[in-house]
């Protein structure tokens, strides 16, 4: 018998790869992936409306029953870049505008409340400034806690369709041990809006949001914590670098305790919330 010849052997073993490869084995194409950077330039204004429904359910102050009632929310946001830092963070003015006859203000005139705040292309606050000027809108809330809470920052590699990250902060509380929030993000969806390349961005993750004690007379004293569990979907034009629409549902545990002559009442309301924010092109 006869043996073909090593190098025929490597011919027909090539042929035969070949053959195989041109019918079945053909490369999948690389997953696109995506780098998600925030960006602006100076002078840059965005212009968001912010919309919202929910409940809140609380108890009687008389009986023990609970009562619940509805409401809505509308204000315009504006968003805009003010300077880039020599270390390519920037510096954002967010601007609310609070229509009149509002659950969050008193008076019957309509109201501005501007944020300050600097920010990374990752979108890691570095700081904010002016929040005492939020106070009829936000209360007394730890303003920077609240953001490092619900900005999602961005990781430093290029993302593909179901890739995640965690975040983690921790918040002080003012009588008791540090509280670590956790948020998952995960990059569900590249999709276009309009011909504009969209990531979609969903998220899930808790916020925790404690005051101090205010003291009253006497020995009394009054402080709160709210705990937020949120989920939703952001949608980010990555080309760009700008927030296009979140879309969120938020289910909310806001705590009363009341210290006076040694004795301690606890009241606490539930609130459900859906909100959309939606970028308005001008």
């Amino acid at each position: 018998m006869n043996f073909p010849s090593l190098d025929r052997t490597r011919q027909l073993l090539a042929l035969l790869v070949t053959a195989s490869c041109l019918t079945g084995c053909r490369e999948a194409p690389e997953e696109p992936r995506v780098e998600l950077r925030l960006h602006y330039q100076v002078g840059d204004t965005l212009y968001y409306e912010y919309t919202a429904n929910g409940t809140v359910t609380y108890p009687d102050s008389v009986t023990a029953d609970k009562t619940t009632r509805t409401y809505e929310r509308h204000l315009r946001v504006d968003e805009v870049a003010t300077d880039v830092t020599p270390s390519g963070n920037y510096l954002l003015a967010w601007t609310y505008h609070l229509p009149a006859k509002t659950d969050e203000v008193a008076d019957s005139e309509p109201r501005d409340i501007t944020i300050n705040l600097e920010i990374s292309s990752q979108g890691r606050i570095i700081d904010v400034a002016n929040v005492e000027t939020a106070k009829p809108l936000f209360g007394d809330m730890d303003f920077r806690t609240y953001l490092e809470q619900t900005q999602p920052v961005f990781p430093e590699r290029a993302l593909r369709i179901g890739d995640s990250w965690t975040q983690q902060v921790k918040v002080l509380s003012p009588e008791a041990e540090p509280v670590v929030t956790t948020s998952n993000y995960v990059l569900e969806d590249l999709t276009e809006d309009n011909g504009e390349p969209i990531a979609v961005i969903a998220f899930d993750g808790d916020v925790y949001l404690p005051t101090a004690p205010e003291k009253g007379e006497g020995s009394s004293a009054v402080s709160s914590e709210e705990r937020i569990r949120v989920r939703g979907r952001m949608y980010f034009a990555h080309e760009r670098g700008q927030t296009v629409r979140v879309e969120t549902n938020a289910e909310a545990q806001l705590t009363r305790v009341a210290v006076k002559n040694g004795s301690v009442e606890r009241r606490s309301l539930e609130i459900e919330q859906q909100s959309s924010l939606q970028l308005i092109e001008r």
